[in-house]
């Protein structure tokens, strides 16, 4: 009776995945042929762009609360109305604060100009600086949120072996189960969550410096004599403007891997000590000589 109730079971699901993915494709297929944002543009009788409802409101994240920002629920309006309709220009509310361009690329600026001193030279380490002066809170926010990610995540790894003795039969205080299994809940709800909020940190950040930037070289590019445009062409230009600071913007990324790569490898040296003592050592040793040797090839 086992292989009749098997064969149901898979019957049952091959329907179910027909119905699904097969059942209205014709659908499917017509909707796949739309755009999910209008871009047409409304002209008043004199002939000017109106403005777009998007222009009058703020994203929600301006003004969420905790519980919004931590759940990410101050998007389901903008997510309600994409899944209702055709996503309009009039839909997309308008950046808050230093996210947008117009409020970013003023502080880029005139940091830029009180660390040159009067002269018209930018280095790499003064435009460094300035980009991380507009950046720097959602850096260190980024930086909490992946610190307390490895913590929760080498949480589960050091009580793993706590929680194998106690399947084995071993108690070490009274409900000691109930203990375990909530600091793993605990531990894994919280590491999905700074997650989110690291990765979307590193993209807030790396967006805005990059619009500020590429807003800097543009307005650089006007103010270029006759000159300076034969030396630096228009493709140059733009390739500053769309390869260069789209590198910018994805710098945040690699930016905080060098002093979590320490701390992982702490974290991951003291887990082996403790189950394995000194031996841990020999396995620290022989990981250097590998990456020594390696690294000279």
């Amino acid at each position: 009776m086992f292989w009749l109730s098997d064969f149901v079971s898979v019957a049952t699901g091959v329907l179910i995945c027909y119905l699904a993915f097969l059942g209205r494709r014709e659908e499917e297929d017509s909707n796949l042929d739309e755009t999910l944002l209008n871009s047409t543009e409304t002209n008043d009788d004199k002939g000017r762009n109106k403005s777009f409802k998007g222009e009058e409101t703020v994203t929600p994240h301006a003004s969420a609360g905790f519980f919004s920002v931590i759940t990410f629920s101050w998007v389901s309006p903008l997510v309600s109305i994409g899944y209702k309709k055709i996503l309009d220009l009039e839909d997309i509310p308008q950046l808050a604060g230093v996210d947008s361009v117009r409020d970013a690329f003023p502080l880029l600026d005139s940091k830029l100009v009180s660390d040159s001193e009067g002269s018209n030279r930018v280095t790499a380490l003064m435009l460094a600086k300035g980009l991380l002066y507009i950046t720097w809170k959602e850096d260190v926010i980024a930086a909490i949120c992946m610190l307390v990610h490895t913590f929760a995540s080498y949480m589960l790894a050091y009580l793993i072996d706590s929680f194998v003795q106690y399947l084995n039969g071993r108690r070490n205080f009274r409900n000691e189960g109930y203990v375990l299994v909530s600091a793993f809940f605990f531990a894994k709800v919280i590491e999905c969550v700074v997650q989110r909020h690291s990765s979307f940190k590193v993209q807030q950040a790396g967006y805005r410096a990059g619009a500020a930037l590429v807003a800097r070289i543009y307005n650089k590019g006007l103010k270029l004599s006759c000159q300076s445009k034969q030396e630096n062409s228009t493709g140059e230009i733009i390739n500053l403007m769309s390869v260069d600071a789209g590198r910018i913007s994805f710098f945040g990324f690699y930016m905080h891997y060098p002093w979590m790569a320490v701390i992982q490898v702490g974290l991951a040296l003291a887990i082996l000590y403790k189950n394995l003592g000194l031996a841990s050592l020999a396995t620290l040793v022989a990981s250097v000589l590998v990456m020594l040797k390696y690294s000279t090839e």
